[in-house]
């Protein structure tokens, strides 16, 4: 019997300190995602990007002289920042995530998961909802939907990496954190297929369940994912929600359905509504 608890004891340690190993991964992963910056050159736009200078924010503001800064940034702070704002995710899942029994993080995806810059960047920052997408066709525009379909979206490295962060680690009866996408993109089957092929391509690898928006939803889009949230509440406690887009955060008058929700930086595009006035209880951390 003593050699057997000898034995147990010791594939304990040797499993806690798997899982420590793959926490310290995970955790450095994250590290060299707030350095990406350096890769830079790989992004469609930053081989020469223009020259960072003050923006005259006086009304109105000139998008001639906009959009090019706007790009600057996302050839130079961008990546950064969104490591920045998923610092304190990271720090607040591993201490929550063994103190509740079945933890779930929601994540956004366009601009949160995935990264549609190189539409955006073709686009000129003009948003086109449909026309085919040929990104070698410099005068025509690429369409949204055509887009989506492409699955050709690049991850957001700090955003996959906080996500692989989140799949080292345990709850505390010991099951995996539950992992929901909840996306604006519209629910139809070949863009629910193209969108979980482009994820899995990426290296988000599995999931709890994969939201799209219903046909059928009217109104602004954050009711539509605050009664997500509210879904998952049933079995789940949320303890992170992220997201670019303050739409992606609000919740109703029963609260924001997270425990603590982290918003990402998007210059690039905005999705109203925008934050309340009385601010989100979530992001009060």
């Amino acid at each position: 019997m003593l050699v057997g608890k000898i034995s147990a004891a010791a594939f304990g340690s040797r499993r806690a300190g798997l899982a420590a190993l793959m926490r310290l991964v995970a955790a450095a992963l994250l590290a060299l995602a707030a350095a990406a910056t350096a890769h830079a050159e790989n992004v469609v736009g930053c081989q020469k990007p223009p020259a960072k200078h003050a923006v005259d924010t006086r009304w109105p503001i000139n998008i001639g002289v906009l959009a090019p800064q706007l790009v600057a940034y996302r050839c130079s702070d961008y990546i950064k920042d969104v490591a920045a704002a998923l610092a304190g995710a990271h720090d607040w899942i591993e201490r929550r995530a063994p103190q509740v029994d079945k933890p779930a993080i929601v994540f956004d995806i366009d601009e949160t998961s995935l990264s549609n810059w190189a539409e955006i960047y073709h686009n000129h920052f003009v948003f086109a909802a449909s026309g085919p997408c040929n990104l070698a066709a410099a005068h025509r525009l690429c369409g949204d939907r055509a887009w989506e379909l492409s699955a050709r979206a690049d991850a957001l490295a700090p955003t996959r990496a906080f996500y692989r962060l989140a799949g080292t680690l345990r709850a505390k009866d010991g099951h995996r954190i539950a992992i929901f996408f909840v996306t604006g993109r519209v629910n139809d089957p070949a863009l629910r297929d193209a969108t979980a092929r482009n994820l899995r391509k990426v290296g988000y690898g599995s999931w709890k369940k994969l939201i799209l928006r219903p046909r059928s939803s009217r109104g602004a889009v954050s009711i539509y994912k605050s009664g997500e949230r509210k879904k998952i509440e049933r079995r789940y406690t949320i303890i992170a929600n992220i997201g670019d887009q303050y739409s992606d955060l609000i919740g109703d008058s029963d609260g924001d359905h997270a425990e603590r929700c982290f918003k990402l930086p998007n210059p690039f595009y905005f999705i109203p509504p925008g934050l309340p006035e009385a601010g989100l209880k979530c992001l009060a951390h």
